[in-house]
């Protein structure tokens, strides 16, 4: 889609850092310090020829490459630009990386310090002060078992000069359909010509966006203008009993189009550091999904829906008072949202048409309770971060909220952080009014012991509710060796929900026997549709331990290019995890057997490089888990899956770099990436009580696409 980028105002932050002048006789004292600083110090810092190592095209995607080494692999991080809060708003993430002069990794308390719910981790990009480069991007992909050949292409221009900046940028990309006839079949049974089914649709897009950041005054502006659009076509079957040669499939057809604006207005009101930030969206969005009747004739079924955005907000943050362990800031936000859609589908009479009105207001505190020093040598770093907050949408009693953290560095090399937090929560937008979208999936029937092409619906569900959520946690981080950038975590989290709304479950025989009313059937039993709107819940909950270590090792292996590795190593443990969703209705446990997902995950991510060359290395394992069968599917046994575990491998270079001698101009500023996916092919597999394998369920069942292999190029010049 047509991807916005939001330029924002760089107001640097400085970090004091005394420093001698080194042979000068004088009692004055220098105080150096590094512009676009966040108000919290860094837990891990990565330099431009760290950051070279990753490869990554453009600042999103660079972003998407560090979250391993936040110790949550599956979060991205909220983004802070030059050390100020942005809020998306910074129009970024289509900058080179090369437009970087560092990127920080914030400790836990950051998320609080600048009125984000706590516990969130935090990333502060620090542009450079001047920087103005074009881009190009090309890139080809294709699976190595088959079809489903992919491009891309993207033109930006990328220009800073101190608090000035603008840019733009264009990227069309598209995806060929992977037919069933492309795989191998397993079951030969299952009826219809293979040419008129697919097993991933296609797919084409385009976006541009265009942003400008300059002063005004005592302020920086920032505007931004986005558009996008995106099409997706399937095949579902044959369309009629013809012969083949003229015979044509039918269709399932999705289009999506958006455009958006933003303008932000940032800096200094009456000794408070402020932002106003004022966003419009709109989007429409189309589908058709064609079938035959009972009479063989081809029936389409539509739906479309129109949505509308319109917010505002307003940000202030000051240090409030200076206490003897340090400063107390506050944080204050108020924001005001309008929300407006209309979807419809051919067959319905009425229009469903959503409303609705948010008013929002939040106050966060982190005050200093003690710091290490003569006084309090024997307790270390104590601060204590309050935050609340309440939200009134129109309908809907007012919503409220609170956390509190504190934090304790008894040494320098050990940092614990607990927290505790309550919210009331109504339903999204979305999730009582977004989209209706049908489109067919391949799902694997366990009564039948087949894949089956199913009617997917999602969208909105008008019927849910509001709940309530309370959290609990507690982190230890460790820096075993002072300064040098080794970082051990170890978080604990439990989450308690009582009401409220929740993503329907993987199709499971239990989660079927618990929505009999979402799953539907033919008369002859054979899985046909899946209602996969949000559910009502009565209770949720969620309890895992995190563990992760995060290491940097840089300037090895030779001083004219050294070498420079990151390495991180992240092992989740899902401890508690279930769900209620109605009274007198049976509990299901996602981890033991009800819907299926894994008690254990580990990740790796190694980068590896020097100038002009770079590798990463990540592989993700899960373990296997147990689906309890019931009495009519196949055999009535469980069903075993084993463990999987998926690697990428990505390989980048720039010649230029590398090669001695004369450097051709076009060689210049070139990098070219090799992307693999699933670098061993692996997927789920799955057994019976017995140990034998289900007939109907196949390799490119679990997994279609398979092992992929992606090329690209990039030229700044």
């Amino acid at each position: 889609m047509f991807g916005l980028a939001a330029a924002l105002c760089l107001h640097a932050v400085p970090a004091a850092a005394q420093a001698g002048l080194p042979g000068a006789e004088s009692d004055h004292i220098v105080v150096t310090a590094r512009g676009g600083e966040a108000l919290v110090a860094a837990e891990l810092e990565l330099r431009p020829a760290e950051i070279d190592t990753y490869g990554a095209a453009t600042i999103g995607d660079l972003v998407a490459r560090i979250a391993p080494l936040t110790g949550r692999p599956d979060e991205l991080p909220i983004i802070l630009v030059d050390g100020k809060r942005v809020d998306g708003a910074a129009g970024i993430n289509g900058f080179p990386p090369e437009a970087l002069a560092r990127l920080a990794l914030l400790k836990p308390e950051a998320a609080a310090r600048y009125g984000y719910p706590p516990g969130q981790r935090v990333v502060n990009l620090v542009l450079k002060p001047h920087f103005a480069s074009w881009q190009g991007e090309t890139a080809f992909g294709v699976a190595t078992a088959g079809g489903r050949e992919s491009g891309q292409a993207a033109l930006g221009r990328f220009l800073i000069d101190g608090p000035a900046r603008w840019n733009g940028r264009v990227e069309l990309s598209g995806d060929a359909a992977l037919r069933r006839d492309e795989r191998p079949p397993v079951d030969l049974n299952r009826g219809g010509d293979r040419r008129f089914y697919t097993l991933l649709p296609a797919m084409k897009g385009a976006s541009a966006n265009v942003a400008l950041a300059r002063p005004l005054g005592r302020f920086t502006g920032t505007l931004t203008l986005d558009a996008g659009w995106q099409e997706q076509r399937q095949l579902t079957g044959r369309a009629g009993d013809g012969l083949a040669e003229t015979a044509r499939a039918l269709e399932g057809r999705q289009r999506g189009r958006s455009i958006g604006a933003s303008a932000l207005l940032a800096g200094q009101v009456a000794g408070w550091q402020g932002s106003l930030i004022l966003r419009y969206a709109r989007s429409w969005t189309d589908s058709i999904i064609e079938a035959r009747n009972d009479k063989g004739n081809i029936v389409p079924r539509r739906a479309r829906a129109r949505s509308e955005n319109l917010s505002a907000q307003l940000n202030f943050n000051r240090t409030i008072v200076t206490l003897p362990a340090g400063a107390a800031t506050a944080n204050l936000t108020l924001a005001a949202n309008r929300n407006w859609s209309d979807s419809r589908r051919a067959d319905d009479a009425d229009a469903i048409v959503f409303r609705r009105d948010q008013q929002d207001v939040a106050l966060a505190l982190a005050v200093p309770l003690f710091a290490a020093g003569e006084h309090a040598k024997p307790v270390g770093d104590v601060s204590l971060d309050i935050s609340a907050g309440a939200n009134r949408p129109s309908g809907i009693a007012a919503q409220f909220r609170y956390d509190v953290g504190i934090n304790w560095s008894p040494v320098p090399a050990l940092q614990i952080r607990a927290m505790t937090g309550f919210a009331e929560r109504a339903p999204t937008p979305d999730q009582i009014a977004g989209a209706p979208i049908e489109d067919v999936r391949q799902i694997y029937d366990f009564r039948s012991d087949r894949i089956s092409d199913v009617l997917w619906i999602t969208g909105g569900n008008p019927d849910l509710g509001s709940g309530r959520q309370r959290t609990y946690g507690l982190r230890m981080t460790i820096k075993p060796f002072g300064t040098a950038p080794i970082t051990l975590a170890s978080e604990y989290r439990r989450q308690v929900s009582h009401g409220g709304a929740a993503p329907f479950p993987a199709f499971t025989p239990v989660v079927e026997a618990a929505f009999p009313d979402r799953i539907r059937r033919d008369g002859m039993g054979r899985l046909v549709a899946i209602d996969a709107r949000p559910i009502a819940i009565v209770a949720d909950v969620d309890e895992r331990l995190d563990t992760s270590l995060v290491a940097a090792i840089r300037n090895f292996g030779g001083r004219e290019k050294p070498w420079q590795a990151t390495l991180s190593v992240t092992h989740g443990w899902l401890l508690h995890s279930e769900v209620r969703t109605g009274a007198g209705l049976p509990v299901l446990d996602r981890i033991d057997g009800d819907i299926g997902q894994s008690r254990h995950s580990l990740g790796v991510q190694l980068n590896l490089g020097r100038s002009g060359l770079g590798l990463t290395l990540d592989g993700n394992w899960q373990s296997g888990y147990r689906l309890r069968a019931i009495a009519d599917a196949v055999g009535g046994e469980d069903y075993r899956f084993d463990a999987l575990l998926l690697t990428n491998l990505r390989i980048h270079v720039e010649p230029a770099r590398i090669l001695s001698g004369h450097i051709p101009t076009w060689m210049q500023d070139l990098q070219i990436s090799a992307d693999i996916r699933n670098l061993f092919d692996g997927y789920r597999q799955v057994r019976l009580g017995d140990g034998s394998r289900p007939v109907g369920y196949g390799r490119y069942d679990a997994d279609p696409l398979g092992r992929s292999v992606r090329i690209s190029l990039r030229k700044r010049f």
